[in-house]
């Protein structure tokens, strides 16, 4: 036809760009089970920012999984197509969806170029380096552009939409009503008695008629096959579908049954997962959860407190001290808590990091800043766009009495804010109360007894220490002289800093 690739000509362009985007997976995976690209700014819908990543894991030496994932800070993380890559005696694609929904084979080819263009572009932008990189981002950003609904949702409500299912088994009764159209046409003008146009308009109807004929009967001839075999390997697949989930399902929980009471994270983390495993309508959604599964307890940490679905974020939280600042906040933004989280609460048991064996309670909340991750790699690293994990300030006014060097929470600093009648009411015994902030990113600066304000910047969140991952470890310590804790010639006790969620007005 036309203007259309014959089948050879389809196949050979295919696998051409097959070829080139497998060269490009292959070197990104190297030895590894799976891997991810920079996230890349994007546009979304022309006019919404967001990032575009390439998510790519290997299945077994000879399938490959690739999802395109757009994110923006409105609809978080979306998969925008997901690839199954297979080797036979070539790559070749198995499947692929877009928006959650099957793409025939047959089509996939302007989907398929338009993979391998983006892929080169988030290429271009990784191998940028200096001022070079700032403009190839800018004109990443442009060629990067997605289309998604604006009621797009990762949901599905069925294999094909109903208007599809529709055209296909009624094809031929529209034919019948377009032909029905023409000769009402010619009814009404011969009606109107204008016989000088009766022989052409019968004529024009014959042709439209063996025309459409025409059509239809091309159409039916290219898609019949191909459709019914795509719908009896639908039917024949499901029951395995539904199989193969229930069983992901209930081998995961059991992996979470099976995870002792030191690794509390990594059981709540697999329980969620096997949820979305149970809610999932397609096998790269359940590869995709499956990818997820969190190996180590601080890799189940960050997993959980970057996901909506388990965690409460900082702002949630009534401090214990009247007038308390939260001790986090992003660079020339209001200390409200929002974009942090706690990632592990107060007198939650856990394992002791690192490896040093053991678990015991945490008298303290350790914080984590989400308003800036971009996603969570497969080894568990947080991956952030540009900006720091966030700055440390301080929670009440006072002065500086004790900075230094810890081999457990690395460079940190306390700072005693007196003694107030709040704090005297709710704590009879107590001779001043202090904050304590430890895993900062470099030795601190200030001497002792330099004075702050509430909200003063003191450090940044760090990573020193026997630390797992970028986070601030912040503790209320309460001084009296009959403390279980000892700083000095002086004695105190820990409390919660949020021991309570706030009340909805």
């Amino acid at each position: 036809m036309k203007g259309r690739y014959s089948k050879r000509q389809m196949e050979e362009r295919l696998e051409l760009l097959t070829e080139q985007i497998i060269h490009t997976l292959l070197a990104r995976l190297g030895t590894g089970r799976a891997s991810s690209s920079k996230p890349v700014k994007c546009q979304v819908n022309g006019l919404i920012p967001g990032t575009y990543t390439l998510s790519m894991v290997r299945i077994n030496p000879k399938e490959l999984l690739l999802q395109e994932l757009v994110s923006t800070k409105t609809r978080g993380n979306v998969i925008f197509r997901s690839w199954t890559f297979r080797k036979e005696e070539k790559w070749y694609v198995a499947g692929m969806e877009k928006l959650g929904k099957p793409v025939f084979y047959r089509s996939i080819g302007q989907d398929l170029a338009d993979l391998v263009r983006r892929n080169d572009t988030v290429s271009a932008v990784e191998a940028s380096e200096g001022m070079y990189l700032v403009e190839t981002a800018e004109r990443a950003a442009r060629n990067l552009g997605v289309e998604l609904p604006s009621d797009y949702e990762l949901k599905r409500n069925g294999l094909y939409p109903k208007s599809i299912r529709f055209l296909t088994k009624h094809s031929a009764l529209v034919a019948v009503l377009l032909i029905a159209v023409g000769i009402g046409t010619i009814l009404g003008l011969y009606a109107l008695k204008i016989g000088s146009i009766e022989s052409e308009m019968n004529k024009s109807v014959k042709a439209y008629t063996a025309n459409i004929d025409d059509q239809v009967k091309s159409f039916l001839d290219d898609t019949e096959d191909e459709i019914l075999g795509l719908i009896n390997d639908v039917e024949k697949n499901r029951k395995n579908f539904e199989f193969d989930k229930r069983n992901a399902y209930l081998n995961v929980q059991r992996l979470a049954e099976e995870l002792t009471r030191y690794t509390p994270a990594r059981k709540r983390a697999y329980r969620l997962i096997a949820d979305n495993i149970l809610q999932s309508t397609t096998y790269s959604e359940i590869m995709y959860e499956m990818s997820r599964l969190p190996t180590e307890e601080y890799q189940a940490r960050i997993f959980l407190a970057t996901n909506r679905q388990s965690v409460i974020p900082l702002a949630s939280f009534t401090p214990a001290i009247p007038g308390m600042l939260y001790p986090v906040r992003v660079d020339g933004e209001n200390n409200d808590g929002r974009g942090f989280r706690i990632t592990d609460g107060y007198m939650d048991r856990r394992e002791n990091p690192l490896g040093t064996g053991g678990s015991s309670p945490h008298f303290a909340v350790d914080i984590i800043n989400v308003s800036n991750i971009a996603y969570v790699s497969h080894a568990g690293e947080i991956i952030r766009e540009g900006n720091p994990p966030g700055d440390v300030v301080a929670v009440a006014p006072g002065a500086i009495c004790d900075t230094g060097w810890d081999d457990g929470y690395g460079w940190y600093i306390e700072i005693n804010h007196g003694i107030s009648d709040e704090v005297k009411a709710l704590y009879p015994d107590a001779e001043r109360w202090c904050s304590y902030y430890a895993h900062l990113d470099e030795k601190p600066t200030q001497a002792i007894g330099t004075k702050v304000e509430a909200d003063a910047l003191i450090g940044h969140i760090g990573n020193t220490g026997r630390s797992t991952g970028p986070h601030l470890h912040f503790e209320v310590r309460i001084y009296h002289k009959n403390g279980s804790y000892r700083s000095g010639d002086a004695r105190y006790d820990k409390i919660n800093p949020y021991p309570a969620e706030r009340q909805e007005e």
